[in-house]
């Protein structure tokens, strides 16, 4: 799979970009957001890539930041949402309004892209605000973890829980799930307890 690519701008067009890599040009589809960052026809640029492979197409999905590739592959997961959708719902808005828009469940930003309606912008903001708030505390584990000392990762990773909105029953629960004489990471163990409470 073809994870990242870095070369010459031969030609662009609204959502695309022809992108020459040591003389083969590759054309790779972008987003508003990622189409407005990049330089003029000979510039070099780099991009992160989504590859799709079907029976009859290669097709390629180019962002300028991870975090925008990462909401990409978050958003065709969801029922519905293919990568045309997923594009138009990263060129509709930033994608801090995105996120914003996701986790206070505010539907109109999502709704703005073409192709999206009201059922389809419901799933988004269904589907993805768990993950949203999984990864949000996942950025603060880390550095609670690092000042908890022994037995951190336990600590850490039941805060995390109760942030999430689990009881301490539940939280408890998740933290027997996970083998820790294994010594997971904190990432390990959090996305362990949480897959035996449900949620992915």
């Amino acid at each position: 799979m073809i994870a990242h690519l870095s070369g010459v701008v031969r030609r662009a067009g609204p959502d695309f970009i022809v992108l020459d890599v040591g003389g083969v040009g590759y054309l790779v589809s972008v987003a508003m957001q990622t189409r407005q960052q990049l330089p003029p026809p000979g510039g070099d640029v780099e991009l992160h890539i989504h590859t799709q492979v079907r029976e009859d197409q290669l097709a390629l999905y180019g962002f300028a930041t991870v975090e925008e590739l990462e909401m990409f592959e978050m958003l065709i997961q969801v029922d519905g949402v293919g990568p045309k959708v997923g594009l138009n719902i990263l060129s509709a808005s930033s994608l801090e309004v995105l996120k914003r828009a996701i986790m206070s469940e505010d539907a109109a930003p999502i709704r703005r892209a073409s192709g999206v309606g009201p059922r389809t912008a419901a799933k988004v903001i269904i589907e993805l605000k768990p993950r949203l708030d999984a990864v949000a505390a996942l950025e603060v584990v880390p550095r609670a973890a690092a000042l908890a000392g022994d037995g951190a990762v336990p600590k850490a990773v039941e805060s995390a829980l109760r942030n999430l909105g689990y009881s301490s029953q539940e939280a408890r629960s998740g933290l027997e799930s996970v083998d820790w004489k294994e010594s997971p990471s904190t990432h390990e163990a959090l996305a362990t307890a949480l897959k035996s409470l449900g949620r992915k």
